[in-house]
């Protein structure tokens, strides 16, 4: 169970991805004599996310939903937030005892009042948040309505224009300005600030906190340094395994490494790396990483994990051979291995079995790649605590990535190499241009995606800002972002005194 039963909440539950399971007893379970032959006639599956009744009781049109191609279709992060805001969407109308196959637009513009603006509901939601919620509850009645359950969804739809020119559709009570207003991206000095006292045991001054007693902070480093020079998501970087990090060939600034289609978001891509980062990320696994291998072997914790697999040969190109606890082979496909599974893999190593996840938990388990965020939350506080005004969470050093990565490319292309408007225009055309670069090494499907929510803080300045500035010789990214980041409130940045 993802969450405890509480009153009128539907319960939000997910399938174990263990293949047997003995079941503590429950009044739910105990009603099930054999709940894998229950959830199988139900079409669930392991692994997959399903709401259950208040009471415990199963609402069969609601499992159909989530045992459809259009749920499971998602990617399994997208099923997890679908799965929980429509538990939030189902809990309010059971409090006041309507079932949703009888709500009406009235109802939804209730649910939108006390989502957003109750002051009774102590956590109400900005716009941007309650408008993917309605994403979630539009998929439900939408399907639903196509399965003929229902006559007719509680939720307009109307037509938008879009930025390229194209239609587009959304749901009528969405807000039509969801941006938000926080922060979103970092300079290298704020960055570097946040990471030194937030994760690192610095204070505020520069110094070393000698009250500090962090003892995951090599790791916690190396992850933020990675997640800043790479730009890759949270669940991505969060769930790479050893054998999957690029190895230096040469003198390059950047490596190049692949992210596996079932931690993307899409398809398998390629991403870089800074070398620098790539030597924390050695430092980290050969001190606490192997220091809490040690002592989960020496405690027995890898003695008894279910449905551990034990690699036994691991090919980048495409496959890695397992054999199971019980001694069986098997073979998977690289870029199927989602973030459970990879959670289950381990090697035989010198002092025994090893797990193969590059980020592990002070007591050397595989760590989960959402705990992560607790890291950022906490890493804030201290921030705080120390009188740091910097808050920032994972997805932020990807943005942050993405502006600095396109200021790099447009100062590359249209200073250092001292272009006139003429060769800049042939160049182009030969490399591609920077924004679209900028686009392949995030991962984006769409151009639009990266100019308007990862570019923003560019958006209404003038390019000639970085092509026709004065031509001293000491002017640098660095620079240039400082000046982005005195226009734009959405980038964070320090006082000259405070760098």
């Amino acid at each position: 169970m993802l969450d405890t039963v509480a009153g009128q909440e539907w319960r939000l539950c997910r399938v174990p991805q263990s293949v047997r399971r003995k079941p503590t007893s429950s009044p739910l379970l105990d009603a099930w004599e054999d709940l894998e032959e229950s959830e199988s006639s139900l079409g669930i599956k392991p692994g997959d996310f399903f709401l259950l009744r208040p009471d415990g009781s199963a609402d069969t049109d609601v499992l159909a939903y989530f045992n459809s191609a259009s749920f499971r279709k998602l990617a399994t992060d997208s099923q997890a937030s679908y799965s929980a805001d429509l538990k939030v969407f189902l809990s309010h109308l059971e409090r006041q005892g309507i079932d949703w196959r009888d709500a009406t637009p009235e109802n939804i513009l209730d649910y939108e009042h006390w989502r957003r603006r109750d002051e009774n509901n102590l956590r109400r939601v900005e716009g941007a948040k309650f408008s993917r919620e309605l994403a979630a509850v539009r998929r439900f009645f939408e399907w639903q309505l196509n399965r003929g359950t229902i006559s007719a969804s509680p939720l307009t739809v109307v037509a938008v224009r879009r930025r390229d020119g194209s239609t587009g559709f959304r749901t009528e009570l969405q807000p039509s300005n969801v941006k938000s207003v926080r922060v979103k991206w970092l300079t290298s000095r704020a960055y570097r600030r946040w990471r030194d006292v937030g994760l690192g045991g610095y204070l505020a001054n520069g110094t070393r906190d000698p009250k500090w007693r962090g003892r995951n902070d090599g790791r916690n480093v190396a992850m933020a340094d990675m997640l800043w020079s790479s730009g890759l998501r949270l669940r991505e970087g969060g769930t790479l395994l050893l054998p999957e990090l690029p190895s230096p060939t040469g003198s390059e600034r950047y490596l190049k490494g692949k992210v596996q289609k079932a931690v993307a978001k899409g398809a398998t891509r390629e991403y870089w790396i800074a070398r620098t980062a790539l030597r924390g990320l050695d430092s980290y696994i050969l001190t606490t990483h192997s220091e809490a291998i040690r002592r989960a072997q020496a405690e027995g914790r890898y003695d008894e994990i279910d449905g551990m697999l034990i690699v036994t040969k691991f090919c980048k190109r495409g496959l890695v051979e397992y054999r199971d606890a019980r001694g069986r082979a098997g073979k998977a496909s690289l870029e199927g291995l989602d973030a459970a599974t990879r959670q289950k893999l381990f090697t035989e190593g010198p002092g025994g079995l090893e797990p193969l996840m590059l980020w592990l938990t002070e007591a050397g388990m595989p760590m989960p790649y959402r705990t992560w965020e607790a890291v950022f939350s906490t890493a804030n506080l201290r921030c705080a605590a120390q009188g740091v005004d910097i808050h920032c969470y994972p997805h932020m050093l990807r943005h942050s990535f993405a502006l600095r990565m396109l200021v790099t490319l447009l100062h590359a292309f249209d200073r250092r190499l001292g272009l006139t408007p003429e060769e800049r225009r042939e160049y182009r055309l030969i490399f591609g241009d920077p924004w679209k670069m900028v686009q392949t090494m995030l991962g984006h499907a769409s151009i639009t995606t990266t100019k308007a929510h990862y570019l923003e803080p560019v958006n209404g300045i003038q390019i000639e800002m970085f092509l026709n500035g004065e031509d001293d010789e000491d002017t640098s990214v660095t620079s240039i972002l400082h000046g982005i980041a005195e226009s734009s409130p959405l980038v964070k940045d320090l006082a000259e005194g405070d760098a």
